[in-house]
């Protein structure tokens, strides 16, 4: 009778300890599938990490937004809400700025406004910065390539009720890893 629920707890720690990662894994492919993906400029850095290995880490070329006057007074907003569009062109612009979550679009970022604001000459909020994902990894063999092919790339961001996760890189319209396969092949010839 004890062996058994042993065996019991044992596979509830089990399950407990698989729930967590399961979460996580379920909520980003929920984004994935429901959010609408935007396109970003992007600028290259080239990092390295011992423990991840190596990656693309991007920084936004439009990461800040101007604050309306009536939102400068940041004392009492713990986050607030940008919206994301497109244009014509199917590049990412920021939309409206609110206190509250948008009802209109499911297409906007919640951002901590005690983190992401600049201070202007008169000690007011001025502009808000927007945190987005800048950590892309891949092969350790082409992301020295991909940091070279950044100024001509775009980052696939998919947005959705205020989540952001980095879909992936493209240059001339194409994945940044077919892209670099391409030039591979290229070479060969």
């Amino acid at each position: 009778m004890r062996k058994k629920h042993l065996i019991i707890a044992f596979a509830f720690m089990v399950l407990a300890q698989l729930a967590f990662p399961l979460k996580m894994i379920l909520e980003r492919e929920f984004i994935l599938l429901k959010g609408e993906t935007f396109l970003f400029q992007i600028e290259p850095l080239d990092p390295y990490d011992a423990f991840r290995g190596r990656y693309v880490n991007i920084r936004y070329h439009n990461n800040k937004v101007d604050l309306p006057i009536e939102l400068q007074n940041l004392k009492d907003i713990k986050e607030l809400y940008v919206t994301v569009e497109k244009d014509s062109s199917g590049m990412a612009f920021y939309g409206k700025i609110t206190k509250k979550k948008p009802t209109s679009t499911n297409s906007y970022l919640s951002q901590k406004a005690d983190l992401f604001y600049e201070y202007s000459y008169t000690n007011m909020p001025r502009n808000l910065w927007i945190d987005l994902p800048n950590h892309y990894y891949m092969n350790e063999n082409k992301a020295p390539l991909a940091e070279r092919l950044i100024s001509e790339a775009y980052a696939e961001v998919v947005i959705y009720q205020g989540q952001a996760i980095l879909k992936g890189i493209q240059v001339k319209g194409m994945p940044i890893e077919k892209y670099i396969n391409t030039l591979g092949k290229d070479k060969s010839h």
